[in-house]
């Protein structure tokens, strides 16, 4: 697993609508002979084929405060010869299937960890664990995996638990956070659970990426992200996984 100590175990927010109308163009819309125009509407309402270069660049303004401005400075800085294979790997399905890790470690000791896919995509791993000098020495967990086309972050998913280690009351919290900037596919986070039964905290939330282009697949993407912190009297640890459902 990633450690400090230890080495490596493995190698290896959401996107507004809106931004369907900037990808690139639908297939023909087929009428259904008798249905009234509003049904013949609806039915023929398809996702787009695939991104193309303009309409990402399109669908980045439309996104300008949820990661767009970075992002637009950046991708403008890639060759076109780039900027064509950037949007070929956003909706590459297999891509993001292949964002995922498995990490244990020590509170105190961050992990910083990237694993490429190949000589273009990595995936980064971060992890922080602290305990605070506060009066419920409460302590943080953090776990964020990310993807990065040409050192750019597309897609970072992280789950964070807090925790009262000191007091009478000892509360448990859990926050899940997604950054996107894939126009090819809308990440929603499901109910975020987390519970401490003894020395153990554990933090658990479902990510949905939905498609919103034909070429990511029609289906929904789904994982599954778990944080877990045991402290204890000899010692302080944590584990994180982001795995495929």
């Amino acid at each position: 697993m990633h450690n400090r100590t230890m080495g490596r175990l493995t190698a290896t927010a959401a996107a507004a609508v809106a931004g369907l109308a900037v990808l690139s163009p639908t297939v023909s819309q087929a009428a259904v002979p008798g249905a009234p125009a509003a049904v013949r509407a609806d039915a023929a309402a398809e996702l787009p084929a695939r991104l193309t270069v303009a309409g990402y660049k399109t669908y980045l303004k439309k996104n300008w405060d949820k990661g767009g401005r970075e992002t637009t400075a950046r991708f403008a800085g890639l060759t076109p010869a780039q900027q064509k294979k950037f949007v070929r790997y956003l909706e590459d399905r297999k891509v993001y299937s292949a964002l995922k890790d498995q990490v244990k470690g020590n509170f105190g000791r961050p992990l910083h960890v990237v694993d490429p896919y190949n000589a273009d995509v990595t995936f980064v791993t971060d992890v922080t664990a602290t305990v605070a000098k506060d009066k419920s020495a409460t302590a943080t967990l953090r776990f964020s995996v990310s993807e990065r086309i040409y050192g750019i972050p597309v897609t970072t998913e992280t789950l964070t638990v807090k925790r009262a280690t000191k007091g009478a009351v000892r509360k448990t919290v859990a926050t899940a956070s997604v950054r996107n900037v894939n126009a090819a596919i809308a990440v929603k986070a499901g109910a975020v659970k987390a519970a401490t039964k003894g020395a153990v905290t554990k933090a658990e939330v479902a990510w949905s990426a939905k498609p919103l282009v034909k070429a990511f697949g029609q289906k929904a993407f789904v994982k599954d992200q778990t944080v877990s912190a045991a402290i204890t009297k000899t010692g302080k640890y944590f584990t994180g996984k982001l795995t495929n459902r």
